[in-house]
């Protein structure tokens, strides 16, 4: 019986090694962010910002934190719904950002509440649903505590 020689395991671990390591992103489910979307030009030449933002919303840095973190666990980027048996253009709605109202509820210096809640009407759909959104409890850092 021969034995394989010292160079011939080398290559074969690594070989293995580069394998592993050039499809390891797509085992450790690695997503790469997209980019914002820019609209083309003729559609923002006659933008007038505003002075002030007194009327804006404010979110704190804790509150931006923790809405990202809810946002990215709920719908993570290239994220598809999972397929519970319903109307497939339901599903595709509720895959969609946009569909949801988003409200932030700051309980106390380190705990914010996120809730999406669909609205289903933004993708013309006049469909009862009864579990298309969530409520997320997560801290001051983004970390999220719990989801219901």
């Amino acid at each position: 019986m021969k034995t394989p020689s010292t160079t011939a395991i080398y290559r074969t671990l690594l070989g293995a090694t580069l394998a592993g390591a050039l499809s390891g992103c797509s085992y450790f489910g690695y997503h790469k962010q997209e980019k914002a979307r820019w609209a083309p030009p003729e559609q923002h030449r006659d933008i007038d910002f505003p002075d002030a933002f007194t009327n804006g919303l404010h979110l704190t840095g804790p509150m931006a934190a923790a809405m990202d973190a809810a946002l990215r666990d709920f719908l993570p980027p290239g994220g598809r719904p999972a397929g519970r048996g319903t109307d497939p253009r339901v599903e595709e709605c509720l895959s969609r950002r946009g569909t949801y109202e988003t409200f932030i509820l700051q309980a106390n210096e380190d705990l914010y509440f996120v809730r999406f809640s669909p609205v289903l009407d933004r993708c013309g759909l006049d469909v009862p649903i009864l579990d298309g959104g969530a409520v997320y409890a997560i801290d001051g850092q983004g970390q999220i505590l719990e989801a219901r």
